[in-house]
């Protein structure tokens, strides 16, 4: 089955998965490349706010450019320290020794973006940029972003949409997203 987006174009339903739907790759101007979109809990019968909500988050997050990575780089450099503090120096790979803040995007690399609604608290569609990452091979990493307006969640690739709901604690103990 197929439905169409103003935003994203024709969305195909995954055959596993009935309320998964896949866009073809489109630009996505903050990592300068082309990915292909996921919508995750869309079903088009009986929530057509989802679809209205995810073109307006979609739209937001197309608007994001290049220079937003700077802003975005302390929070995914911590990550890259976080992990590295449960590795042995053996283990951190060699072309990140003495690596910097604004240098920790070299060693990022996207390959989906993903859809969704949060399923507690704000209700809200977040777009999920999934990457691999240099640092993290095994889980790579997420940059989570509340309507696709603004980052408010760098992580490994967990499921979970907010630090709130990984950890269950109030969103108002959730730095980036109380942030937001």
């Amino acid at each position: 089955m197929e439905i169409n987006s103003e935003v994203l174009g024709t969305l195909v339903q995954n055959q596993e998965m009935a309320d998964w739907w896949h866009s073809a790759a489109i630009p996505i101007p903050l990592v300068d490349q082309e990915l292909a979109v996921t919508l995750i809990g869309f079903n088009p019968k009986t929530d057509d706010q989802f679809m209205i909500d995810t073109e307006a988050a979609i739209q937001n997050f197309l608007e994001l450019q290049a220079f937003d990575k700077l802003k975005m780089a302390p929070h995914i450099f911590a990550n890259f320290v976080d992990i590295c503090s449960y590795l042995g120096e053996d283990d951190i790979p060699e072309n990140m020794q003495g690596a910097q803040p604004l240098s920790i995007w070299n060693f990022v690399h996207p390959t989906a973006i993903y859809a969704s609604r949060r399923q507690s608290n704000d209700k809200d569609i977040y777009i999920v940029l999934a990457c691999e990452c240099d640092w993290e091979k095994e889980h790579g990493l997420q940059l989570v972003f509340r309507q696709g307006k603004k980052l408010t969640r760098v992580s490994d690739q967990d499921g979970h949409l907010t630090r709130s709901d990984a950890f269950d604690i109030p969103d108002s103990e959730d730095e980036l997203l109380s942030a937001f």
